[in-house]
């Protein structure tokens, strides 16, 4: 019985510690500095206009930042907002720029929210967008 209970302990310990079952959030660096310098250039070719130099949005555009920011995409998933960017920005031309230059743009939207960056680059087809919550910091 000692052998089994072994076994099983060593399972549980590498499972627990596989890439597969980590737990990965917004706040762990899903980003990085780089893609969001490229984003930083895109939002100002494209999307300053409609939602302004400082982020902040006007009567017929949401601000970008902070607690108008969280306010409507706290809980919901890095892929949705993704999504949202991607079908129907900018609006006068939505879908027309690229899926690295979407990224990028969600990168630089993380960090002017001061989510951390990482080592790597956020990539849209990542199945781990659907599972990272925009969430407050812990």
């Amino acid at each position: 019985m000692g052998k089994f209970n072994f076994v099983i302990s060593l399972l549980l310990v590498c499972a627990s510690t596989s890439p597969l079952f980590a737990q990965t959030n917004i706040w762990d660096g899903v980003y990085s500095e780089e893609q969001a310098s490229r984003g930083q250039l895109a939002y100002r070719a494209n999307c300053e206009s409609c939602h302004g130099s400082n982020l902040g949005g006007n009567s017929n555009t949401p601000s970008l930042l902070g607690m108008s920011f969280m306010f409507i995409w706290e809980g919901r998933s890095l892929a949705e907002l993704y999504t949202k960017m991607r079908e129907n920005m900018p609006s006068d031309r939505p879908a027309s720029l690229g899926t690295e230059t979407y990224q990028d743009l969600l990168a630089f939207l993380l960090q002017v929210n001061n989510f951390p960056s990482g080592a790597q680059d956020l990539k849209a087809n990542s199945p781990t967008l659907e599972t990272l919550n925009i969430i407050p910091a812990p």
